[in-house]
């Protein structure tokens, strides 16, 4: 997959800032994706938390009155990679989660699906039935 292509992909997104969620979604269909949401508050999500249904996820960290780590716990879970997109600095997030991207909110663009891609590619998964 070449750097930002997306195409065919299915990628979950967490945001609770309409503007930003938009943004997002839109620079990802752009590149090719498909975007599943975006969601305001986490739990709307759960029920796409699923290898069959996505293949990907952006995370914001601050949702509403809460976080996304459940939605994070799940995805570890379920191994569809992910990335955090937040305002909030690297500290914000939990130990458990190192290893996972972390950008700033700025960082849309061409920058933005980019960072999807090489998710997606850092991690080995096995392709969907085709069909769907």
């Amino acid at each position: 997959m070449s750097q930002g292509n997306l195409t065919g992909r299915k990628v979950l997104v967490v945001e609770d800032d309409y503007l930003q969620a938009k943004t997002f979604a839109q620079a990802l269909v752009e590149h090719g994706a498909e975007v599943v949401g975006p969601f305001s508050a986490p739990e709307e999500c759960f029920c796409y938390c699923n290898r069959d249904l996505i293949d990907a996820a952006v995370l914001d960290v601050k949702v509403r009155n809460t976080d996304s780590f459940a939605v994070a716990d799940r995805l570890v879970r379920e191994e569809i990679p992910f990335i955090f997109l937040t305002g909030y600095d690297r500290n914000s997030i939990p130990h458990r989660f190192h290893r996972v991207p972390h950008y700033l909110k700025s960082f849309v663009g061409t920058d933005g699906p980019a960072a999807v891609a090489l998710a997606l590619a850092s991690v080995q998964k096995p392709s969907r039935p085709s069909g769907r």
